[in-house]
């Protein structure tokens, strides 16, 4: 069992990992992050590939994304309640079949490759676990300490930053040869990862008591402060959503698509570093103290990105937005922990929320990258900006003197 260390103002990551179990969890969660952080790139590349049809491979990925948003939150609250043992089990086994069959359909030709390759997406996304929710459930669990808990949270964003950056290099390597093989990549996080996350029961949280799960326990969305929490990863969507499209968008009209690259991968250093050398500094703060601030951190840095003028400047102000990147979300999934009874369930909202805001800002930088090629159109990521740290400071106003 893994018993909770002490809870001292401060709390480095050295000392956070020193139960084995933790350490366990660290890279069990990082390998099962893999159809998180590769599916819709590898579903992409494989698809195209084999119909040579970029419209079929974005319907595919789609179809993956819309049941992956839909069933996530349902299997955080299976989880909740029964445990994530058998929840982890079944949903790996049907995701590691889907994958399998996905690579199998790209790989023969036929009238069912094109129907076989849309089902198997939309099963492979079906069967999709919010995992950064299911491991910091388990971190909530074993580490129950608001400052460890709250250090093990940002720990846990650099494991996000790094896989996001790995795992797409790793998968257009392996394309190189065959597309068709792209989805044997991501195959490993359920038929491996999910596999010995369901093993470690050290830090596998027990199921809610009757009396926390049944019918009469208000749903994690509906509890105090919780909706307004939700609707600020909203808000975070669409800020990097919108973000995300314009830089790929504006580059590619310079003819200079790699520095859109370059830019995505400052973010994301940006973000890990912030964790990795402030995160157990920040640990010791509350929650509530971190969110807002991290976020006017983040978005106030937006503003840079329309005066830039050049790409270095672009490069160095995403960097510079990446660093409140970490902090904000660590912080938001903490206090989204702490308001809703299930853990998991509370966090997949999150999650899920900030998918859909990523779908809204991204189909707004498009439409609007579609009318001009210039920088002023990051004046609308400035917008999301605002929008999303006005929303975070009502679900802290809102929600702060509610919480334990």
């Amino acid at each position: 069992m893994d018993i909770p260390l002490p809870a001292p103002g401060h709390v480095s990551y050295r000392t956070l990992l020193i139960p084995r179990a933790r350490r366990h969890l660290v890279v069990t969660g990082a390998v099962s992050r893999l159809p998180l952080a590769g599916a819709g790139v590898a579903i992409v590349l494989a698809a195209s590939g084999a119909t040579h049809s970029y419209g079929m491979a974005g319907t595919a990925s789609a179809l993956y994304v819309i049941a992956a948003s839909v069933m996530a939150p349902l299997h955080a609250r299976s989880m909740d309640r029964t445990g994530q043992r058998r929840v982890l089990l079944l949903a790996g086994s049907i995701q590691a079949t889907a994958f399998v069959c996905l690579t199998l359909f790209c790989r023969t030709s036929g009238w069912w490759q094109i129907p076989g390759i849309l089902m198997a997406a939309a099963a492979a996304g079906a069967a999709q676990v919010d995992i950064g929710s299911a491991v910091r459930a388990r971190w909530a669990h074993a580490a129950p300490d608001r400052v460890s808990q709250q250090t093990a949270f940002l720990l846990e964003s650099v494991v996000d930053e790094l896989m996001f950056i790995l795992v797409p290099m790793a998968i257009t390597a392996v394309t190189t040869a065959h597309s068709w093989a792209a989805p044997a990549v991501v195959l490993l996080g359920p038929a491996v990862g999910w596999l010995l996350l369901a093993g470690q029961t050290g830090t596998a949280p027990p199921p809610l008591a009757k009396g926390d799960s049944g019918p009469s326990r208000p749903r994690a969305v509906s509890l105090a402060g919780s909706r307004a929490l939700v609707a600020a990863f909203v808000g975070i969507g669409t800020y990097l959503g919108s973000i995300e499209i314009l830089l790929v968008a504006l580059a590619d009209a310079d003819g200079e698509p790699r520095w859109a690259g370059y830019a995505l991968a400052a973010w994301a250093c940006g973000s890990a570093s912030a964790a990795l050398f402030a995160g157990p500094y920040l640990g010791r703060l509350a929650p509530e103290r971190v969110f807002v601030p991290a976020m006017a951190w983040m978005t106030g840095s937006g503003l840079l990105l329309p005066l830039a003028g050049s790409r270095l400047p672009l490069v160095g102000a995403c960097f510079l937005a990446g660093i409140g990147a970490a902090p904000s979300l660590s912080s938001g999934f903490s206090l989204l922990g702490r308001r809703t009874a299930g853990a998991a369930e509370g966090m997949s909202w999150a999650s899920s929320g900030m998918g859909a805001g990523t779908t809204i800002g991204a189909f707004s930088g498009g439409w609007l990258a579609d009318r001009t090629d210039s920088a002023a159109a990051f004046w609308l990521c400035v917008g999301f900006g605002g929008l999303a740290l006005t929303l975070a400071w009502r679900a802290t106003s809102k929600g702060g003197s509610a919480t334990p």
